[in-house]
C-alpha cells in the first residue's frame, strides 16, 4: 500500500538535497528550501488529508519544464512529484510541488 505522504514527513528534510532519477543528459538535484501548509478551508470541511507545497532550488543553467519527475531522498526512498518551475532567483531555478 502507498503511504500518503505529508507535511511532517518533509519539513524535517528542508535543506537536503533530491536527486531527480528520470534519464537527463546531466545528473540534477535538487534541495528542498520550503515546506509549508497550504490553507485550503473545503480539504478541512471534508476531512480530507492536508494540503501542502514543497518548493525546490536547482541550478540555474537548466530549467526543467512542468511534468512529472522521479526523485529520489535518501531518507524518503523513491517517489514522483509534479514539478513546475515558480522562479528564477539569483542563485537558482525554484520548483514547486502542491499536495491536496
Amino acid at each position: 500500500m502507498l503511504k500518503t505522504l505529508t507535511l511532517s514527513d518533509f519539513t524535517p528534510l528542508i535543506g537536503s538535497t533530491f536527486q531527480i532519477q528520470d534519464q537527463l543528459e546531466v545528473p540534477l538535484q535538487l534541495e528542498l528550501r520550503e515546506a509549508k501548509k497550504l490553507n485550503d478551508l473545503s480539504a478541512r470541511l471534508d476531512n480530507r488529508s492536508e494540503s501542502f507545497s514543497l518548493l525546490f532550488l536547482g541550478p540555474d543553467d537548466v530549467v526543467l519544464p512542468q511534468r512529472i519527475y522521479g526523485l529520489h531522498h535518501s531518507h524518503l526512498g523513491d517517489l514522483s512529484l509534479f514539478l513546475v518551475p515558480v522562479a528564477r532567483r539569483e542563485d537558482g531555478i525554484c520548483y514547486e510541488a502542491v499536495f491536496n
